[in-house]
């Protein structure tokens, strides 16, 4: 194998298992709640649903699986630290995934149990100061991976309001590099990871029986993390940097609740 593939191989196996093991945990942690509530349902008479985790009971009380997309925008804080200046104060950036989960139906709204995966854009800055002094931080490939819990109420007609929040993990690639005259002089490059958490609400509008248009505003905030660094000319003075990333949001999402219904 030549040099070239081994080398980005080794790459890929050695950076990876680190969020592929947190996201997992939350998938696997989000995919034991829906079954353990399932599980926990009372006994559904038979109805052309898409599978045994949508159903009503003679009660009128309902469950429908989901699935949903969403797009929106982030307008993001990377690498603020009290007592100095934030990198990065308020940028924006966009912001796309998707969802599953189960609604559970209530006579003044719903419960749903969602898991949630979403990239974002690049966030970052590049600052020339006086002297020939070029220096670059950013935060690129930004994921998170959530178990949300929102409770839904009905307002007038199809609209309804929703309230919740969320826990998990996200990470990216935070970077920083400098240079003086042309010549580098600090860099620092790193995957990181960390416990995530979001908070929010919104307006939903019931399209249909199946599906549902939703605008809401969230708070997620990653936590601290600390990134090796090397500054100056050679022979270089080993560091480290702290950084963290949290965004206010503006999300617009399309639920579609039993989606493989039509193809019965």
């Amino acid at each position: 194998m030549p040099t070239a593939t081994m080398s980005f191989a080794r790459v890929v196996f050695t950076k990876m298992p680190q969020w592929i093991r947190i996201s997992g945990l939350a998938l696997c942690t989000s995919a034991i709640c829906f079954l353990a509530l399932s599980s926990a349902a009372k006994v559904m008479a038979g109805q052309d649903c898409d599978s045994f985790l949508s159903g009503c009971d003679t009660s009128n009380n309902c469950r429908q699986f989901y699935l949903g997309g969403i797009v929106g925008a982030d307008f993001g804080t990377l690498n603020k630290e009290a007592g100095q200046p934030t990198v990065v104060p308020n940028q924006s950036l966009f912001t796309g995934g998707g969802t599953l989960g189960m609604r559970y139906l209530r006579d003044d709204g719903a419960w749903r149990f969602e898991f949630e995966g979403r990239g974002r854009d690049q966030i970052g800055v590049t600052e020339a100061p006086a002297g020939g002094i070029v220096a670059t931080t950013a935060a690129r490939d930004g994921w998170s991976t959530m178990v949300n819990v929102w409770r839904d109420y009905k307002v007038v007609g199809d609209f309804n309001v929703y309230a919740g929040a969320g826990i998990g993990a996200g990470g990216y690639r935070s970077v920083l590099q400098g240079s003086i005259g042309g010549l580098p002089f600090f860099a620092g490059t790193k995957n990181v990871s960390s416990f995530a958490w979001q908070a929010g609400g919104g307006l939903i509008y019931d399209v249909s029986n199946r599906m549902a248009v939703d605008l809401g505003y969230r708070f997620f905030t990653l936590g601290n993390n600390r990134v090796d660094s090397l500054s100056g000319l050679p022979p270089t003075v080993p560091g480290s940097y702290r950084t963290n990333y949290s965004a206010s949001e503006l999300l617009l999402t399309i639920r579609i609740y039993e989606p493989f219904r039509r193809w019965r």
